[in-house]
């Protein structure tokens, strides 16, 4: 037996008293008053081994801090026996143990020494306490001009660094900034690496069950066990939502519960969702508000769904959502209501899903999760963030019972963008992120309701059909050729080979000295419309778009661009490129063929590699073992020259590019559309001579 705590039937009632308080004669306050007893806790029996982590959950009133405070020696339980070997710390109500008219150094050296400890003791570890607080220069004020932030700073402080065999902490540890809430999470998960026994009681799930490797649920003062952790919280879940009214709703093999800002999401019973759940954050004047700190009512609940309405507590703002279920699909609508005018600088909206997730699908890419480590102590990106991306996925090829999930999303505000990140070791989960960051001119929201984002999860595509999913708006595909079109950029792929380099097949203009690079506009993918892919993209600072028209036939890809001008344009130049890899060696154009020269590292620029400047019809590349690709203007586009260039050293690329000048013609648009480029690419079989 290594137990350290040990509760054997202990029972705690209180005396309550009921009527009226006044006080008329010596007997008046007795006389309007009825005593009966209330009973806290009831029957309980735990044990808890030495080194464990325990984890207590439950509504308000349950019992939960009772509990606590009978195991550090505060309170003596009604009936039964309680054991405790070895030093307990403990952090349980705000102020406890200080002494108001000493200083924060003085009352570190009091709890110190009640705790055990020796002055020479306290002296050795007296600075770490200090330094982890944060409030230094505080500590020679007297604590009752602390807030109960301060309070909780210097009190978690001493609790941690006197080397206790016991560690309780209650719900205390949700006071206090964002900043320092990391830190007492970060110092809790060491405490437990180095074997101490820890025993928490918190409302925010996601925590507890990261720190926790057992977790007990008291209802009404009797204690409720479940086989793992996530029963029991799955459990406290259902049990608290069907009593407060916070609901759980289901379609087919899928469930998700709402309660109080966070949506747990279950299938075939399983949980797919991490602890820490689907969860919203807003931050305002630096400081976060999240929505699991908001008070939410339910509204038209019924069996597929619910609307639930939140009241921030600490900001003018509503929260609406409206979750329901179709089928297997999970869709999810947020809108914020400010109460008057105001101010929002981000926005976060996060799917928290286990780590049994290995992989991502994303821009076009499928890549594992890195491993999350006990060094890791801040989430971290996974892939490099593009706003234009809407569907996402993820997947285990460890855990064939999670099923994939396709994620889907529709921007109401165009600030919105998708992507993935590992959450920090303590969190231990992955979490696709859905932010909207607003530059000042944008922050202000007026009074009254601003959709924000339409967020989807199906759960029902098999694993090998999901990559086929995410991208079956932006690929086209023959037997032997594939295009794929993402964010202003077309990659062509021969036999499952990519073909393309940097930033593959793109369009741009040269606008008043500023080369314009269609991947850096808002794009849209339309679908597929008549075998042809069609995509939409806006240019985030000039008044045009660019529409793209993108069909493949056998060997051939044919390609149409066109501007869609809003206000009068001057441009100085247009040009349609694909930049191939360094294997590609020859070039040819109507007028001449050549070998591309060596790179010059001295140059930052690109190196035309034609002597002869005419307009022509196509232009050619080709490598040993490389396909052969040919990019040729039909009798549509309008003239232009075809030319070879060499790349910068740094990028090591080929490129075939149609331009037009204003040198021959202006390039004057007026609104409405014009053509850019027509033409198509072919691909031809490799060749290996200079012709």
């Amino acid at each position: 037996m290594n137990e350290i705590i040990r509760l054997e039937h202990v029972t705690k009632t209180f005396s309550a008293r009921r009527g009226p308080r006044h006080l008329s004669g010596a007997l008046g306050l007795l006389g309007g008053q009825q005593k009966h007893k209330f009973t806290a806790l009831k029957d309980i029996s735990l044990n808890v081994e030495r080194g464990e982590s325990l984890g207590i959950i439950g509504r308000n009133g349950s019992g939960k801090s009772t509990l606590l405070s009978i195991i550090a020696g505060i309170t003596v339980p009604s009936e039964g026996r309680v054991q405790v070997f070895g030093r307990v710390a403990s952090l349980l109500e705000l102020g406890a143990g200080f002494n108001p008219i000493l200083t924060g150094r003085e009352n570190i050296y009091l709890n110190a020494g009640l705790l055990g400890m020796r002055k020479a003791q306290v002296d050795a570890v007296y600075d770490e306490i200090v330094q982890f607080s944060g409030i230094s220069e505080f500590m020679d004020q007297p604590v009752d001009t602390y807030s109960s932030g301060m309070y909780v700073r210097i009190g978690f402080s001493v609790a941690a660094f006197v080397n206790p065999d016991i560690f309780i902490a209650d719900e205390v540890l949700a006071v206090g900034d964002a900043e320092f809430q990391r830190k007492c999470r970060a110092k809790m998960g060491e405490l437990r690496e180095q074997g101490k026994t820890i025993v928490f009681v918190s409302h925010d799930l996601g925590l507890v069950s990261t720190l926790c490797e057992r977790i007990v649920l008291l209802d009404k003062g009797q204690m409720i066990q479940r086989e793992t952790a996530q029963k029991a919280i799955t459990y406290y879940l259902r049990r608290v939502g069907a009593e407060k009214g916070v609901h759980a709703f289901r379609s087919g093999k899928t469930e998700a519960i709402f309660c109080e800002g966070r949506i747990s999401l279950f299938h075939n019973e399983e949980e797919v969702s991490a602890p820490t759940g689907f969860q919203m954050e807003l931050k305002r004047l630096g400081m976060s508000q999240f929505s699991t700190d908001a008070e939410w009512t339910v509204h038209d609940a019924h069996p597929a769904g619910c609307r639930a309405v939140g009241k921030m507590l600490r900001v003018p703002v509503l929260i609406h959502w409206d979750m329901y279920f179709e089928n297997d699909l999970f869709t999810w609508n947020i809108a914020i209501e400010p109460e008057r005018d105001i101010s929002i600088e981000e926005i976060n909206v996060r799917f928290a899903v286990p780590t049994r997730y290995n992989q991502w699908i994303y821009g076009g890419h499928k890549d594992f999760f890195p491993e999350i480590v006990p060094g890791d102590t801040s989430w971290r990106p996974v892939a490099v963030a593009h706003a234009d991306i809407t569907d996402t996925a993820c997947l285990s090829e460890e855990d064939a019972s999670l099923p994939s999930i396709l994620f889907h999303a529709r921007y109401e505000q165009k600030n919105f963008y998708l992507y993935w990140l590992n959450a920090d070791y303590m969190t231990n989960s992955r979490a696709l992120c859905a932010q909207a960051v607003f530059p000042e001119q944008d922050s202000l929201f007026k009074q009254g309701q601003h959709k924000m984002i339409s967020l989807s999860l199906d759960l029902a595509i098999p694993a090998d059909e999901l990559e086929k999913e995410v991208f079956k708006n932006q690929v086209l595909k023959t037997d032997s050729l594939e295009v794929q079109f993402q964010n202003g950029r077309l990659f062509i792929l021969r036999d499952n080979q990519i073909i393309t380099h940097l930033n593959h097949i793109y369009a741009s203009l040269l606008l008043d000295g500023f080369l314009v690079d269609g991947f850096s506009f808002h794009w849209e993918n339309m679908g597929v419309k008549h075998g042809a892919l069609q995509c939409c993209g806006k240019s985030r600072r000039f008044p045009f778009s660019q529409l793209w028209e993108i069909s493949v036939h056998n060997n051939t890809v044919s390609l149409t661009i066109w501007l869609q001008v809003e206000k009068e344009l001057k441009v100085e130049e247009l040009y349609t490129t694909i930049v191939l890899p360094q294997k590609y060696t020859y070039w040819k154009t109507d007028y001449e063929t050549d070998v591309f020269p060596d790179y010059d590292q001295s140059l930052n620029d690109w190196i035309h590699c034609n002597s002869i400047f005419r307009r022509g019809t196509s232009v050619t590349a080709w490598g040993e073992n490389m396909p052969e690709v040919k990019l040729s203007a039909d009798q549509t586009c309008p003239p232009v020259y075809m030319t070879a260039i060499n790349t910068t050293y740094y990028e090591h690329g080929r490129a075939l590019q149609a331009f037009r000048t204003s040198k021959a013609a202006e390039l004057f648009f007026s609104p409405g559309k014009h053509l850019h480029f027509s033409g198509q690419i072919e691909i031809g079989p490799p060749k290996s001579t200079y012709e």
